[in-house]
């Protein structure tokens, strides 16, 4: 069974120049990686934030890696973020401290004082969500709205088939005519798919012949729910 767990990491693609971005030319020392997308050259990228964090300019280039798949929106979103970061003048290390509060006790004030820090017009959690991923992946997933959808259609499945694992809770993120993002109203389902994450990698760790992290079960969910152009999920991920 973990087979199908392994075939979706494996396939999991996602691969950025960060040289696109529109502005990198201003930049010396950043914006110059290529990740060609495959599970070991993203795994670098984030080994690459935490050996560079202290650098603002490293949180930049993540947030354009986040935003890449959206062509039309990732420079200027990126650009947005950057000015509101230099406009209040944020080092990373203030980052980096926040950041540490909500890894070390992931509650809903801790996640808001850090995303607070960004200067969001609205309350939108994933850029911020992917910070934690990055600072600690073997405890932390992203999320977005592709993982929300896989979770919102599989939960009842992958509940009932360990009674003992914790709960996935569906998002209050619903597929409208709007841009459809989550936001702090997703906190509670977000904080069920960290706990959630972390559970499997400790199943699959042990039933693998790979030590899984809680982003490598939501790098295989977000494969396994596919793009927006294909039958959703896309593959299955059978329960464990």
């Amino acid at each position: 069974m973990p087979s199908t767990w392994l075939n979706a990491l494996t396939k999991y693609n996602y691969p950025v120049k960060l040289s696109d971005y529109s502005s990198a030319k201003n930049y010396t020392n950043t914006f110059n990686l290529e990740i060609t997308g495959a599970r070991e050259s993203t795994v670098n990228f984030e080994n690459y934030f935490r050996d560079n964090c202290e650098n603002i300019e490293v949180w930049y280039e993540v947030v354009f890696w986040k935003m890449y798949s959206q062509k039309s929106r990732s420079d200027n979103r990126t650009t947005a973020l950057i000015e509101q970061l230099k406009i209040y003048k944020l080092a990373a290390n203030h980052l980096i401290i926040k950041l540490q509060s909500f890894i070390d006790e992931p509650t809903y004030d801790n996640f808001d004082g850090f995303r607070k820090l960004f200067h969001f017009k609205s309350k939108v959690i994933a850029i911020i969500a992917t910070f934690p991923a990055f600072l600690n992946p073997m405890q932390f997933p992203m999320v977005d709205t592709r993982t929300a959808r896989w979770v919102n259609s599989q939960l009842e499945i992958h509940n009932s088939h360990d009674l003992n694992s914790p709960k996935l809770i569906k998002s209050a993120y619903r597929n409208t005519n709007k841009a459809p993002v989550l936001t702090m109203d997703d906190f509670d389902f977000y904080l069920h798919w960290i706990k959630w994450t972390r559970y499997m990698a400790t199943k699959l760790s042990q039933i693998t012949e790979m030590k899984w992290r809680a982003r490598d079960v939501e790098m295989a969910v977000f494969t396994a729910w596919g793009d927006r152009f294909c039958t959703h999920p896309s593959l299955k991920l059978n329960p464990i």
